[in-house]
């Protein structure tokens, strides 16, 4: 029997062959450069990513250079979606490059020349980068739960949070602690699906700094919760497998739906949805993914009869996230980047980086170039 979700899951995604919105929206003072990630799902290790300049203005890829899990290496992932491959998160501080692979910061000048790198015992499973106002950075070591802070100067940890242990969290969520070892090098001993699948995983994949508290995202629960006084700030359904944070002055959260093909925007005080910027109403997204639905099924249907094994990859899912005054600049797979007016949601601008539906966009970030050139 069909399960009635997945027909009309098939439904919608079907919708999309037909024809959408044209580029409608305009902005002012365009940013010059952009650093993004990738991951290429189910390739191997050496092959599962790049961190990529591009010049947003030509659309002209600047620099290339390969991402994968060095010192330790990962020469097996026992995760085929891509657990331990690619770039995740992009940050710039200063005039230098941050990106996360697996279990190490890795720091770049302006021509992608590695400079540094750091790692330690609790970096597992890193995915997004929270930059602080007094130049550390927060990482959220997603593996095990943790967010933790480093300052990128000496390569110190400084301290970390751990919300499973947190009296408040508990109580809201029913959490119970992570059985873990924390003065042990944990980089690879929660590589596994064992890890993610555990009861009480939250799956905090990213962070950001607001009012002097740092906020992060539960993507298992679909939770964004205030580490700093340990209490849940906003709970929603399409939260649960999301990724990204982004929270502006006005107290507004914007995450990606990665599974629903749009981005939300959430009031923190209120707790409440506001508004979604669905990405499929855009010409521009149906024609990147209009012939990659029917693929996608296709291989769905194999897999659901054992002619294919692991999972498929699904086009259109959403994963990155930046914002340039107001405009935010979006990742999806097969990796592109579009940009979309943060006020009346009409994409602006876009760009396609590869047509693999494997490849997906990450870590993002719109960069100071003065800075940035300077630090070279």
């Amino acid at each position: 029997m069909i399960d009635p979700d997945v027909f009309r899951e098939a439904l919608n995604d079907f919708s999309l062959m037909s024809e959408g919105e044209a580029m409608t929206g305009n902005a002012s003072g365009q940013p010059s450069t952009l650093a993004f990630g990738t991951v290429v799902r189910a390739a191997p290790i050496a092959e599962g990513g790049e961190l990529v300049l591009l010049d947003w203005d030509s659309k002209t890829v600047e620099a290339t250079v390969s991402i994968r899990p060095r010192n330790p290496t990962i020469e097996e992932d026992p995760n085929p979606r891509g657990n331990g491959r690619g770039c995740r998160g992009v940050r710039q501080v200063n005039g230098h490059l941050v990106a996360s692979t697996y279990h190490t910061l890795e720091l770049y000048d302006s021509h992608l020349e590695q400079i540094g790198a750091i790692s330690g015992g609790l970096m597992a499973g890193l995915h997004e980068i929270a930059l602080t106002d007094h130049g550390t950075v927060w990482v959220t070591s997603t593996a095990i739960d943790a967010a933790v802070e480093y300052n990128l100067e000496t390569g110190d940890r400084m301290r970390a949070y751990w919300p499973r242990e947190m009296d408040g969290l508990q109580a809201a969520l029913g959490l119970s602690p992570l059985d873990i070892d924390k003065s042990a090098d944990n980089r690879l001993r929660f590589l596994g699906p064992a890890a993610t699948d555990a009861e009480s995983h939250l799956h905090l994949n990213a962070a950001e700094v607001h009012d002097g508290a740092l906020y992060a995202l539960f993507n298992a629960y679909g939770v964004v919760a205030n580490l700093t006084t340990e209490e849940v700030v906003l709970e929603h359904e399409r939260l649960r497998g999301g990724h990204n944070l982004v929270i502006g002055n006005d107290g507004v959260a914007i995450v990606n739906d990665s599974f629903g093909k749009a981005v939300r925007f959430y009031d923190l005080d209120a707790g409440q949805l506001r508004r979604t910027t669905d990405l499929t109403e855009f010409e521009w997204v149906r024609d990147l993914i209009r012939w990659e639905v029917p693929m996608y099924w296709g291989k769905e249907a194999l897999r659901k009869v054992g002619g294919i094994e692991g999972s498929v990859a699904k086009p259109l899912f959403v994963r990155g996230l930046a914002r340039w005054k107001d405009t935010l600049f979006i990742g999806v797979s097969p990796a592109a980047i579009l940009q979309v007016d943060v006020a009346t949601g009409a994409l602006v601008d876009a760009y396609q980086y590869s047509s693999n539906v494997h490849a997906c966009i990450h870590g993002l970030a719109i960069l100071n170039d003065t800075a940035f050139q300077a630090g070279a």
